[in-house]
């Protein structure tokens, strides 16, 4: 039974069964459990809930940190590939680091985040000056670690970068698009003035509209009886826009993905973060944004529209609904929407910059996927943007001659 694994104590952790037969762990003294040890994922948010979510529970820290996210998560994918695996460092009853990863490639070893769309922001926990531990752990048994996504300027980003430099290893933090926020200011009007004329003014000239046709309701919903309902008008509704016909992938296309955003939501609910906000136009679901709530930042995770009301912008009134508000609630300082798209750039008052974390060996087969991961890619991304640049310049030249 492969459980938990010790990495450095001076006696084996026991598993045994209890009274009631569920699995019990012993625990040794304090002492024992200076070092890090390697859980299944069930079992570290069993064991390790509480604390684990102490780490991750910070002013504007993601929700995908959060040990009920990686339960739901791994659940839902975790039959895609290799078993994840959590490393924590003990010390006594004290946890210092928490990091959920997943052991991938063949003839390279590495570790690495192995999470798919689903999750916007890859996170992991660090406490203290314990980068330069979890850099040599982890490197003890892979010879790459493959991080993201990561917020390019974080601090547990840039902690891990810093360790592994220090450690003589290669890092390479590769561009993967941005994060794109909305932040929240003190009042509605000064918020208005953050977004450019002609987006306020369609998108009041829509709710507009929008209330000639009939009656339009707007709500947040978070939980109770209900939900289970809303879910699925929502995820009807998914079915009916472009991810439907296009060749998409809608929630309810994948037993995967829905039970992920079903579970994702009743476990949200219960922990008072979901916030599913819905527009109805003479009781008909023409809008939804499928969000979470917590730690001051609100995360969009899904959203949808009905076509047949496509004319009127349905979900941008709806953003407006919302960010009112939350303005008008308090509390909330951003709103995040994930990487970046063009209608996100048009809401947004700030980008992100997102990058995957890769740390290399610096023998011969890590110097050789840095090549092939990093370098390479890295050059030929630069020589498209050179290639773009003398276009436009070319174009501009062509246009005055």
């Amino acid at each position: 039974m492969d459980h938990l694994r010790p990495f450095s104590s001076s006696r084996d952790h026991a598993l045994t069964r209890g009274a009631l037969g569920r699995r019990t762990l012993l625990m040794p003294h304090a002492a024992d459990l200076a070092g890090w040890i390697e859980l299944d994922v069930e079992t570290a948010v069993e064991t390790l809930g509480d604390q684990w979510r102490q780490l991750t529970d910070a002013p504007e820290a993601p929700p995908t940190g959060d040990p009920m996210w990686h339960r739901v998560y791994w659940r839902a994918f975790g039959a895609d590939g290799p078993a994840p695996r959590v490393h924590a460092l003990r010390v006594g009853d004290e946890v210092s680091a928490i990091i959920p990863v997943r052991r991938t490639g063949r003839l390279l070893r590495q570790w690495s985040s192995g999470v798919n769309a689903h999750t916007p922001y890859w996170t992991f926990a660090l406490s203290g000056q314990v980068a330069v531990a979890a850099v040599e752990h982890l490197m003890a048994s892979a010879r790459v670690l493959d991080f993201g996504p990561l917020y390019a300027c974080g601090v547990l980003t840039d902690a891990l970068a810093r360790a592994a430099r220090g450690r003589g290893l290669r890092v390479s933090q590769d561009a993967h698009g941005a994060d794109a926020v909305i932040d929240l200011p003190a009042s509605w009007a000064e918020l208005r003035r953050s977004f450019r004329t002609k987006l306020v003014g369609n998108t009041f000239r829509a709710l507009r509209q929008l209330r000639r046709l009939g009656r339009l309701d707007f709500e947040v919903v978070t939980g109770g009886a209900a939900l289970p309902q809303v879910l699925t008008e929502c995820f009807a509704l998914e079915t009916l826009g472009w991810k439907g016909w296009r060749g998409g992938t809608p929630i309810r296309s994948r037993p995967d993905t829905l039970q992920f955003y079903s579970e994702l939501a009743g476990v949200s609910a219960a922990a008072g973060r979901l916030a599913l906000y819905t527009l109805r136009l003479n009781s008909t679901l023409i809008a939804f944004e499928y969000c979470l709530r917590h730690n001051g930042r609100i995360d969009l995770l899904k959203l949808s529209y009905h076509p047949d009301f496509g004319r009127y912008s349905p979900n941008n009134a709806l953003r407006f609904l919302l960010l009112q508000r939350e303005l008008e609630s308090g509390g909330v300082r951003s709103y995040h929407m994930g990487l970046v798209s063009e209608w996100k750039a048009r809401w947004a008052t700030r980008l992100e910059p997102l990058c995957r974390l890769r740390i290399y060996d610096p023998g011969a087969r890590g110097t050789l996927a840095y090549l092939v991961k990093s370098w390479i890619p890295g050059r030929a991304r630069q020589k498209v943007v050179v290639l773009r640049s003398a276009r436009r310049w070319l174009s501009g030249r062509v246009r005055t001659a």
